[in-house]
């Protein structure tokens, strides 16, 4: 099996995918010394949960979580090997989910999917209608979700064509480096739409208001309790024909104090959480019966900056906050040495000045800018995403910018809706935020963010040099990989000389479980499959 850490330079091919189940250091791998363990019954303790069951509204991190662990998505990435294979090195490779197989046809305008022959919660079968009116209603309820698929190659004028009952189309007018991989996307969420359809009303022809508190998908389980932000309780269905593990029960637990996860997982009560202290992560590995995973991972914690207004609206000054920030010193106080310090936008890119440490010549830049008394600036920052470590980071930024005339007021925003509708509607001066991988290819993910006119992209900030690079790496197959990291590299400098947004820290994908258990182990987009537990 192919793996890659380097963005998926040299591993997907846009061509066809036949679609069967095919570490860091500071804390560990898993111990595959340790006996597996059977689960009956699991508790995921989680810093938050969202609101929907949906992706509307968008819950941050925490509708992350839900999404991709319930998986009633098209593809998944690859699950095969073993669990110290997938911490050490998480495939950036799709297969199949409810998909048999996915394959881009001869003449490029369009993605066959076959469909596997799964049952609802409902007793519905898996159907092409179901695909066609899901991927319909989903982009109507969430708008990011028109904006990836039209990013990703997509047809979203003209999206499917139904050629049997488990057979469809999704039309593309222009196949990507991504388009398959994008489909693993939990935005992409596929319903059963003869159940869903019927609490659908004018008011409401996604049925989103039923469909947030109740499933009506095909990930295998049965929903037994939903309390908005609270707790999810799951139940497996015993009619279900997918493959899934040892587990009947789960239930996800919103948990929002550290030290509460902690004592949780530390005392059985949970057999899974993240999203600790980096300093927790040490403890916890000392605790009998539980593991730390440290895994890799492509994810970074950044800085966003609003460039339409203010000192923030002039380059110079944002590379001089970039400049201002003591990178080693952030990682070494706030990541307890977890993580490397970022040297540019991008990762496996070559460092650039921005990203050297010179708080002289930062504070000169600000003067220049025409700022010699330094400004105000409000830091939002959410302990729901990038996480706790935001709270450290955000006291230690505030100190470090400080130093050149930057006087930093911290606003901390508790709920994870609140925090993401704020970044999406652009209603912040700077943020810390973490960009999880969702689709590993540059391609994509620097669209995502960066791209002029992209659904992320709420910095204000453009680039047609970027745009046009950005376009031809998403045309460059991904055998063509010297290609590829030469456009990737000229993107990164045209980002680090705007500097809308900076990369601090580049992370880990770390999480705490009960030793034996199987399956649970961060995947490229840094999340658990509900159905991999206790495998």
């Amino acid at each position: 099996m192919n793996r890659s850490r380097l963005w998926g330079l040299g591993v997907l091919t846009v061509a066809a995918v036949t679609l069967a189940g095919c570490a860091g250091g500071g804390a560990a791998t898993p111990d595959s010394s340790a006996p597996a363990k059977t689960f009956d019954n699991v508790v995921v303790a989680v810093g938050a949960l969202p609101d929907s069951l949906t992706p509307s509204p968008w819950g941050g991190s925490a509708s992350h979580v839900v999404l991709t662990g319930l998986g009633s998505q098209l593809l998944s990435y690859d699950r095969s090997g073993t669990d110290e294979e997938i911490c050490a090195d998480p495939s950036t490779e799709v297969t199949g989910r409810l998909a048999e197989s996915a394959e881009i046809n001869e003449d490029g305008t369009g993605v066959i999917v076959k469909l596997k022959k799964l049952t609802s919660q409902w007793g519905n079968t898996l159907s092409s209608e179901d695909v066609a009116w899901s991927l319909a209603i989903g982009m109507i309820r969430q708008p990011v979700m028109k904006g990836t698929l039209k990013s990703s190659g997509f047809d979203v004028d003209n999206l499917t064509t139904i050629i049997d009952e488990s057979t469809i189309q999704l039309n593309t007018t222009a196949a990507t480096s991504f388009t398959l991989q994008s489909l693993q996307n939990n935005l992409f969420f596929i319903h059963d739409s003869t159940e869903a359809k019927k609490h659908a009303t004018d008011a409401d022809p996604s049925a989103n208001e039923w469909l947030s508190k109740n499933l009506a998908d095909y990930s295998g389980w049965e929903l037994e309790e939903f309390t908005p932000g609270t707790s999810l309780t799951l139940t497996a269905d015993p009619d279900w024909e997918g493959e899934r593990g040892a587990v009947k029960r789960l239930v996800v637990k919103a948990a929002p104090n550290t030290a509460t996860r902690s004592q949780l997982i530390e005392a059985g009560e949970a057999q899974v959480a993240g999203s600790f202290e980096y300093d927790q992560y040490t403890a916890l590995a000392k605790a009998p019966g539980v593991e730390v995973l440290d895994c890799a991972s492509q994810t970074r914690d950044t800085m966003m900056m609003n460039t339409t207004a203010g000192p923030l609206a002039e380059p110079e000054v944002r590379r001089a906050i970039s400049m201002a920030i003591d990178r080693e010193a952030l990682v070494k106080g706030a990541y307890a040495g977890y993580g490397t310090p970022a040297e540019s936008i991008f990762p496996m890119v070559d460092g650039s000045e921005a990203y050297a440490f010179d708080p002289k010549a930062a504070k000169k830049m600000i003067a220049d800018a025409g700022f010699p008394d330094g400004f105000d600036m409000v830091l939002s920052y959410s302990v729901t995403r990038p996480g706790p470590v935001a709270a450290r980071s955000a006291v230690l930024i505030q100190s470090m910018l400080g130093e050149v005339g930057v006087k930093v007021e911290l606003q901390n925003i508790a709920s994870s809706t609140d925090f993401s509708t704020a970044l999406i509607d652009g209603r912040y001066q700077a943020a810390l935020y973490s960009e999880p991988i969702v689709i590993a290819d540059p391609a994509f993910y620097s669209y995502a963010f960066y791209g002029t006119g992209a659904p992320s992209n709420s910095t204000g900030w453009s680039d047609p040099r970027f745009d046009e690079a950005r376009l031809e790496l998403a045309a460059t197959p991904h055998d063509e990989a010297d290609a590829r990291q030469k456009l990737l590299e000229q993107m990164a400098g045209y980002l680090d000389e705007g500097a809308p947004i900076i990369s601090l820290v580049e992370t880990k994908n770390m999480l705490a479980r009960a030793q034996g258990l199987t399956g649970a182990v961060p995947f490229t987009n840094g999340q658990i499959y509900f159905n991999e537990l206790s495998k």
